[in-house]
């Protein structure tokens, strides 16, 4: 976990208020939900290794809970309490999430995710906008070398049982996962301790490759002619919308979440080694908690590895006005204008009476500031202040009633 001082914090907040932009643009609408959850409704279909990451503790009633591991899950069951909310439901969220992860790079067990669910549609136009959301996010946050990389839950499974191994789902699909991170031998060797013969487990390798989204639909048809048809609707649609030049069709791409049905995707940007965001289409999992069932989709983006992507570590955020006085007498007046500078929108600090002038400049220079005001005897009689524009390094004298 990690403390945000004030230049960090400025970075994420810019960071917040960029993609939020681009979410509200989209017509989705900002949520927020409890950081506590019943643990059984976290676990439900996360899958082993994420319910292993889960902070579990229970309350002073003995309720067994859960710190939220992703938003997903705590908005599908919001939504199980408003199945009358007209569809499709279009939120985002810029919250904190938490999981009990090994601490290494690009991995906090306190972080930021950023992200979006488009709740109650089937289209293939529904993925095609949740994908073109993740890359104008992507963009706007200054990824412009950004790569989608897409698949379908589905392929892989008529893969599977093509080659005789739906029983070994579980075991191949933690593999796979762990296929953009392992080399091939590892990979290979998570397949074959779970029970895969070793030709199979190297051809699945082979089979899982990556190639353009324009061949995606050719290639699933060979797998099943309808969810050919579906991609072949995706790709057109999205080539419309934002066009196909950061998307790529990866069959490796499966998400470690139990809880995902159809298209899978994860998200790079440059050079930086670790997704920054990714996601898919989750269609059983609001029936878990309402029992009606509705499709569903969306993605997340984790802030913090987003902003280590693009190179935005520090914002700095300067004072406005610094107003100085030598003495008590002046401090009615000093009050005076802080107020009025406010109320035109400045930040202001009033010198607290424990520096001398030199030392106040001083520290005015560290911390950041635009405007240098001082008030003493001679501006009182005169009824003005002497303005130091520390940019332009100019000082001038204005009237206070013109401030």
């Amino acid at each position: 976990m990690r403390d945000w001082l004030p230049p960090q914090f400025y970075a994420l907040k810019h960071m917040e208020d960029v993609l939020s932009r681009v979410a509200e643009s989209f017509g989705y609408r900002r949520v927020e939900t409890p950081v506590v959850e019943h643990f059984e409704v976290l676990a439900k279909k996360a899958g082993q290794e994420v319910i292993n990451e889960i902070y579990y503790f229970k309350d002073k009633a003995g309720r067994d809970l859960g710190l939220r591991f992703d938003m997903t899950v705590p908005v599908a069951r919001a939504l199980s309490y408003s199945l009358d909310m007209p569809r499709p439901v279009r939120w985002y969220y810029f919250t904190k999430v938490f999981r009990y992860d090994e601490p290494q790079h690009g991995r906090y067990r306190e972080f930021y995710q950023f992200g979006i669910e488009l709740v109650g549609s089937a289209s293939p136009r529904a993925e095609a906008e949740v994908l073109h959301v993740l890359a104008e996010s992507l963009s706007a946050a200054g990824a412009a070398d950004y790569v989608v990389k897409i698949n379908d839950r589905r392929a892989v499974d008529k893969m599977l049982e093509a080659l005789g191994l739906s029983a070994y789902r579980d075991v191949i699909y933690r593999a796979l996962d762990k296929k953009l991170k392992l080399p091939r031998e590892e990979v290979v060797a998570v397949m074959t301790s779970g029970g895969v013969p070793r030709d199979k487990a190297e051809k699945i390798y082979d089979m899982t490759s990556e190639m353009p989204l324009q061949e995606a639909a050719d290639h699933l048809t060979r797998l099943d002619q309808s969810l050919g048809a579906h991609y072949a609707k995706l790709v057109k649609y999205l080539d419309a919308s934002t066009g196909l030049g950061g998307f790529r069709f990866d069959m490796s791409i499966v998400r470690g979440l139990d809880y995902y049905t159809g298209i899978v995707f994860e998200a790079f940007a440059g050079e930086y080694k670790l997704a920054v965001g990714g996601g898919g289409r989750y269609d059983d999992l609001l029936e878990l908690y309402s029992g009606v069932k509705t499709p569903a989709l969306g993605f997340a983006i984790g802030v913090e590895r987003l902003m280590e992507a693009v190179g935005l570590h520090n914002v700095e955020k300067p004072l406005d006005y610094y107003i100085y006085i030598f003495d008590d007498e002046a401090y009615p007046q000093a009050a005076a204008v802080a107020k009025k500078l406010r109320s035109a929108g400045f930040s202001v600090a009033v010198e607290l009476g424990e520096k001398s002038l030199k030392e106040a400049f001083e520290y005015i220079l560290k911390i950041g500031t635009r405007y240098l005001i001082i008030i003493g005897k001679k501006e009182l009689e005169r009824g003005v202040v002497k303005i130091r524009d520390l940019q332009k390094r100019e000082e001038y004298e204005k009237p206070i009633n013109e401030l």
